[in-house]
């Protein structure tokens, strides 16, 4: 019997497919001032605190094994060392992932060049955490799909993403569309309802939201010169978070910069 394929399906995946190959190309051409972020101290505290303000939300063995979507050049390798028992990072940016292994490399690390939805480890993960990613997806329901099949049962997935609800980031990323060349102007807007709303699709439970990043995130991802004099108020200002975050998140919601959201593979059936 012949096959016949459904226009608006295939024009969708061609659609996909074309967002992701100029979202590819783009951090291609950029990975090399994208890895200055991490190598500069104001920037890398930050990032470094963000990224375990995000982990902090959900029980994490120090034998974990551990999955990065979108890891870049690799650097939470190195800020996870000795807290978790493996780690691999997938990124599609050939360029980044070279810069992964020849700087980030170590014992129980591995870096992939592979987009997320072809990448197929042959295990299965405890953790997987994203941080700033899911906003590159045109279709974020099939990037969880195929990122919960890697969970093993009773994993986490943990994300970091944009806060729109913050007219703050609103008005940055407009800013930054309009005058900043090397940013992805197809970045989509999740909000706190959306991304929970994606990750029940994907039949993770015990899905929560949690505000993040009320002072320290423009540290994270702006570098400012002198570094001498922002490398203390970037400091102050993850010490400061630390404490404030702590705060009921509904009192937060509206005013960080971030949202973090998590779900729970459900235990296999007996």
């Amino acid at each position: 019997m012949e096959e016949h394929t459904n226009p608006q399906s295939q024009n969708q995946q061609d659609a996909d497919t074309d967002h992701a190959t100029r979202d590819r190309e783009l951090f291609d051409q950029i990975a090399e001032k994208y890895c200055r972020k991490d190598l500069l101290t104001a920037t890398r505290h930050a990032r470094r605190h963000r990224l375990f303000q995000t982990l902090r939300s959900i029980p994490m063995s120090p034998k974990a094994d551990v999955l990065e979507v979108g890891c870049g050049a690799g650097f939470s390798a190195k800020y996870l060392e000795g807290r978790v028992g493996s780690y691999c990072g997938v990124d599609y940016s050939e360029n980044l992932i070279h810069y992964a292994c020849v700087h980030n490399s170590g014992p129980e690390i591995e870096f992939v060049a592979a987009n997320i939805k072809d990448f197929q480890p042959g295990k299965s993960f405890d953790l997987i955490f994203a941080i700033g990613l899911l906003h590159h997806f045109d279709d974020l329901d099939s990037m969880l799909k195929s990122t919960v099949q890697l969970l093993k049962p009773g994993g986490w997935f943990i994300a970091n993403e944009p806060q729109p609800g913050n007219p703050l980031v609103s008005v940055a990323r407009r800013i930054r569309k309009r005058i900043d060349t090397h940013y992805s102007a197809e970045q989509k807007e999740l909000t706190a309802r959306s991304l929970q709303d994606a990750c029940e699709r994907a039949n993770l439970s015990s899905v929560q939201i949690l505000p993040q990043g009320l002072f320290s995130t423009p540290f994270a991802e702006v570098p400012l010169s002198p570094q001498w004099l922002s490398t203390p108020f970037s400091y102050l200002a993850c010490f400061t978070d630390k404490i404030v975050e702590r705060l009921p998140a509904i009192a937060l919601r509206k005013l960080t910069w971030n949202l973090i959201v998590a779900g729970q593979k459900p235990e296999a059936e007996c």
